[in-house]
């Protein structure tokens, strides 16, 4: 930390290096395989939700003028050494809320002020210590400075644990309400309960205009075919395309099948993307050079049973009204089916 009052003009610089250094810690985190799983994860959690305030925070603030150089070497790093990298996102933090509580821009509507924001992303950050190995309890740059003091410190993320996922549920929501739908939780089709339901505030002619999402918060066991299925089952009966989000990791067959049946599979990344990431169609090819027709989901997805085929009306669509167009994931409405289909659902 410097001793000179810090000049405003500088916070860009300073919200840049945070944002890379915190995305450093995470990609070290996530290739640190000697971390147990529980205490890797936790820690990815930690930092997902001291991000999102400073992203939040970076959409108020105004563009500054870039006419002064930072003191300071903004480089950003790769952070191998967790103490150094925490001890870094302290200080960039504590220089951001010490140099906008002198001139603070407004807040937007009834957003919180970004001060308020940066010190959510602190209390964030001041936890890993609690989690990280070779980490010290206590923050050498909380203790030099006096006009910032964090005494409701919460390690623990509520809504987590066996049983429990209403952290990640609530994640999703939070994304889906940014990617313009309206969103709700623990939602209920008949005797079965689903995560998130949601619905386009302003309809695109599209099948995800409504989504149905089941979150998978586990740390260890993998998703099996079978928690797909039964997405895929609600997302039939309610008309809706599905959308599977989890934190862990899913067998051969179910990515297969996720692919083939056209769900969306997002994990915590995804959640940060600027609008609803489209299903996965694609698998790379382990060969180089070889120029055969890429492998497609709808390729090989099959067909249905012979004895439907002539049958009109027969597609694969999980919203009636819609029928797949090429061989990526693009739909179409249609507008005139001319199909006579005799069957009482025909047209509904």
């Amino acid at each position: 930390m410097t001793t000179d009052e810090p000049t405003p003009g500088e916070y860009d610089d300073r919200l840049s290096l945070l944002t890379k250094t915190i995305g450093a810690l995470r990609e070290t985190l996530e290739r640190d395989h000697s971390l147990p799983t529980d205490q890797r994860m936790f820690a990815c959690r930690l930092l997902f939700l001291a991000s999102q305030p400073i992203t939040e925070a970076e959409r108020i603030l105004p563009e500054p003028d870039r006419d002064v150089d930072s003191a300071e070497d903004l480089t950003p790093a790769s952070w191998d050494d967790y103490a150094a990298a925490v001890i870094n996102i302290e200080r960039q933090l504590c220089w951001l809320i010490r140099s906008l509580r002198a001139v603070q821009p407004a807040a937007h509507h009834y957003d919180e002020p970004p001060v308020e924001k940066f010190t959510t992303a602190l209390e964030y950050a001041t936890a890993l210590r609690d989690i990280l190995p070779a980490v010290p309890e206590d923050s050498p740059v909380l203790a030099d400075i006096e006009d910032i003091n964090l005494d409701n410190v919460d390690p623990h993320v509520g809504g987590r644990g066996n049983g429990d996922g209403r952290w990640l549920e609530y994640q999703l929501e939070r994304a889906l309400g940014r990617w313009g739908y309206r969103a709700a939780t623990r939602q209920h089709l008949y005797s079965m309960e689903i995560d998130v339901v949601a619905k386009r505030s302003e309809k695109q002619q599209q099948p995800n205009d409504w989504i149905v999402a089941q979150c998978k918060d586990w740390t260890d066991d993998p998703i099996t075919p079978t928690a797909l299925f039964r997405l895929c089952t609600v997302a039939f009966a309610c008309r809706a395309m599905p959308v599977l989000c989890h934190t862990t990791e899913l067998t051969p067959r179910t990515e297969k099948l996720a692919r083939e049946l056209e769900v969306r599979v997002l994990e915590l990344p995804d959640l940060e993307r600027a609008e609803l990431p489209a299903p996965q169609i694609a698998k790379p090819t382990m060969e180089f050079r070889e120029w055969e027709p890429q492998y497609r989901a709808r390729e090989h997805r099959g067909m249905f049973p012979l004895m439907f085929r002539s049958e009109p009306g027969k597609r694969f669509s999980y919203v009636p009204g819609f029928k797949p167009v090429g061989n990526d994931a693009d739909y179409e409405p249609i507008e005139s089916d001319r199909d006579d289909d005799a069957h009482p659902a025909a047209g509904h």
